[in-house]
């Protein structure tokens, strides 16, 4: 499969593609921590809620795989006894072809609701690996959706770190400070050299040193904001019973 340049694989799952959005973040300074805001969603539905009501089981990386498995399980269960109603096969009232009706549409609906496992970054892969599970068994069927959700991180300075960055910095401007005060004597000497005659060798010129051509720096100077927005990537896994 080809991919864009505005895909991207995912590492353990190759088979999951994502957008690739985060293009234009601007590289922090070293002397702030990054704190993640929780992503919010809403709180978990109760198991006996209504079918309209979405069931979705949430997978941190801290997440243990058996216990999201067996909530996942648990959904299921529920979902099985509201979909087939007390069918009475005994009942002489209820006609044959009156209760296959009623089997066929609770076999319909039992396959419609779906209890859904969601995860973001890192957690997609323990995600993936309970939905693979489920897969695998007998009497379930799962469908993977891909996407990217907008999260907010907190950015906070550190005083510490920032006085000593502060102070390489000034260190490394007076060192090109420096350099650049070498070649201008070098070029005066350079020049009398010249106009003195052949008899003097040539002279070069010391260079300053290269700027890296990297994105750009946030740097002291420059309004630190409180906050960023960027991308994550989200995978939806739909279990549903056959």
């Amino acid at each position: 499969m080809l991919l864009t340049m505005t895909e991207l694989k995912h590492k353990y799952h190759p088979e999951l593609v994502f957008e690739r959005k985060n293009k234009d973040l601007k590289k922090l300074p070293k002397y702030v921590r990054v704190e993640k805001r929780p992503i919010p969603h809403p709180p978990a539905a109760s198991p006996y809620a209504g079918s309209k009501v979405p069931k979705i089981v949430y997978v941190s990386t801290k997440t243990p795989f058996m216990s999201a498995a067996k909530r996942v399980q648990k959904l299921l269960r529920e979902v099985e006894k509201r979909a087939m109603p007390k069918i009475d096969l005994h009942d002489s009232k209820t006609g044959e072809k009156a209760k296959v009706t009623q089997l066929k549409e609770s076999s319909q609906a039992l396959q419609k609701e779906e209890v859904f496992i969601k995860a973001t970054g890192r957690a997609i892969k323990k995600a993936m690996d309970i939905g693979k599970w489920f897969g695998e068994k007998e009497g379930y069927s799962i469908t993977v959706k891909t996407g990217t959700v907008l999260v907010v991180d907190d950015i906070v300075e550190d005083e510490g770190l920032k006085k000593k960055e502060l102070s390489k910095r000034a260190k490394r401007e007076q060192f090109k400070s420096n350099v650049q005060d070498n070649n201008m004597e070098v070029n005066s000497f350079a020049e009398i050299a010249r106009t003195a005659g052949p008899a003097l060798p040539d002279v070069h010129t010391m260079h300053t040193p290269k700027q890296n051509g990297k994105r750009k720096r946030l740097d002291a100077d420059d309004d630190l904001p409180e906050s960023r927005t960027r991308w994550v990537n989200v995978v939806e896994i739909a279990v549903t019973l056959k």
